[in-house]
């Protein structure tokens, strides 16, 4: 009997795109890290599984030298994630299978048939809701496929019936993608459903264009109810939690009044369900926009911040540096590289300008003195020949040099002070920017961004393992 189901992956990211071509497979190659490499994560084609309109499944091989396509003349290619379902079971001879896909042989073997398999995705565009509280802001689709429903099934995203004010009148909807589930055969067996985001289009209330000129929509997407609360939402104060940073959305600013012009997106989270014999599988769907730089890895990803929550304590102990010298090593190198990417992709000329602005603002509002609210950050960098931005040049340059092991190494181990001089500490009462590593990046709160703790006690502990080698007085 199936004792146990799941899918993979638990979480999927889905990006938005115009064009009606999904984005190809492909995943990370190694880093070009050499003496005068670009410091670049390299994005290799890899073999990408193709849906046709009847469900069917091929697989298309990259051709030799193929480069990854992102774009296409409709715009961003959208990315497309399959959820898989695996299990564990016993078959009838008594062997065992652990977390392996479950198939339509595998079906046949316990007398199900694939329409007794329930697929159920549900997802909502909730931004609105968030910031109103209104039930009628709410934006909601949910499709529910037997397995043996192949053809492609739309998300109609509307408000719930019987609301007050909803912002989707009845009869119309806003398109938040489309699921569908491909077709097992000899080749795929497996049970996939395939996720596919919207394209990234805007609607707005259909008195919007006697509100503002500022943002000019196709008319058959000026359809949302102009009495909704989203459309009269206005901020509480400067820092209002619901929408912070401020200015997030259209309408905030001063020369619109500072009123939501209730524009919505078609973005959304969401659920994607699967049950079979009494057992019930889930997964989380995430849409997000175009990455407009694939090949350069954050220095704090979400897969960092999860591992923060579930393995941070492991790091503390010096037991698992200890046990665990080249792995920690790798780790460490790998989070410089990512920072080196990480500045590759940003401009910390114009960021010093602003963390140097809002470290003023900041000084203005508690009285205290400007020149020592500037001097935190960076002042006015030395010019560069055929430099525009000298201050972002000297970054790379220093950091390229963190990506090798054994400078690192050879940095802390001479001084291991300079962690916590120029690292940013953790959950600390920093209010200020200053020139502590990540330079004038902020986080979602505003605030000066820094590392995940556990990110920050690896380092820490990887640092002071490097002394303990070190002959006493040298």
């Amino acid at each position: 009997m199936i004792e146990r189901i799941w899918l993979h992956p638990p979480l999927a990211f889905a990006r938005l795109g115009p064009s009606p071509t999904p984005c190809g497979n492909y995943h990370y190659g190694e880093s070009d890290l050499s003496p005068r490499g670009t410091g670049k994560t390299t994005v290799v084609p890899a073999p990408t599984l193709d849906v046709a309109d009847d469900g069917t499944l091929t697989e298309r091989q990259p051709d030799p030298g193929e480069r990854v396509r992102f774009k296409d003349v409709n715009g961003f290619r959208p990315i497309c994630p399959f959820f898989e379902l695996r299990g564990t079971w016993t078959s009838a001879d008594g062997q065992r299978h652990s977390d392996e896909p479950i198939t339509v042989d595998v079906l046949a073997e316990f007398g199900i048939d694939p329409a007794q398999v329930t697929w159920t995705v549900t997802v909502a565009n909730l931004k609105a809701h968030q910031c109103t509280g209104s039930p009628g802001d709410r934006i909601e689709a949910a499709v529910e496929l037997r397995g043996d429903q192949h053809l492609r099934q739309p998300l109609q995203g509307r408000s719930p019936e019987g609301v007050d004010r909803p912002l989707v009148p009845p009869g119309r909807s806003v398109p938040l993608g489309s699921v569908q589930l491909p077709r097992p055969d000899r080749g795929f067996p497996q049970l996939r459903l395939r996720f596919t985001p919207g394209t990234g289009a805007v609607y707005g209330p259909t008195n919007l264009l006697d509100r503002t000129s500022r943002y000019l929509l196709p008319e058959d997407r000026l359809f949302l109810a102009p009495d909704a609360a989203w459309c009269e939402f206005t901020l509480s104060g400067a820092t209002d939690a619901r929408t912070f940073p401020g200015g997030l959305f259209a309408g905030s600013t001063p020369e619109d009044g500072g009123v939501s012009l209730g524009l919505v997106d078609d973005v959304c989270d969401g659920l994607v369900a699967v049950s079979l014999g009494g057992l019930t599988a889930r997964a989380r769907i995430v849409v997000t926009p175009p990455d407009f730089a694939p090949d350069r890895r954050p220095f704090t990803s979400l897969a960092d911040g999860l591992a923060d929550r579930v393995q941070r304590e492991e790091v503390s102990d010096p037991a698992y540096i200890a046990e665990n010298p080249d792995l920690t090593a790798l780790e460490v190198r790998d989070l410089f590289e990512r920072v080196l990417e990480a500045m590759d992709a940003v401009n910390v000329d114009a960021q010093n300008d602003r963390a140097t602005l809002e470290n003023v603002r900041r000084a203005r509002r508690l009285g205290l003195p400007e020149n020592e609210a500037r001097a935190r950050t960076f002042g006015p960098p030395d010019p560069l020949p055929g430099v525009n931005l000298p201050l972002t040049e000297r970054g790379r340059r220093r950091h390229r040099r963190f990506v090798a092991l054994e400078f690192l190494e050879d940095l802390f181990r001479e001084r291991p002070e300079l962690l916590r001089q120029i690292i940013r500490t953790p959950v600390e009462e920093q209010r200020w920017h200053d020139r502590r590593m990540p330079v004038a990046v902020r986080g979602s709160d505003a605030y000066p961004m820094h590392l995940t703790r556990r990110q920050y006690n690896l380092l820490a502990g990887w640092v002071g393992s490097l002394r303990e080698t070190v002959e006493e007085g040298t």
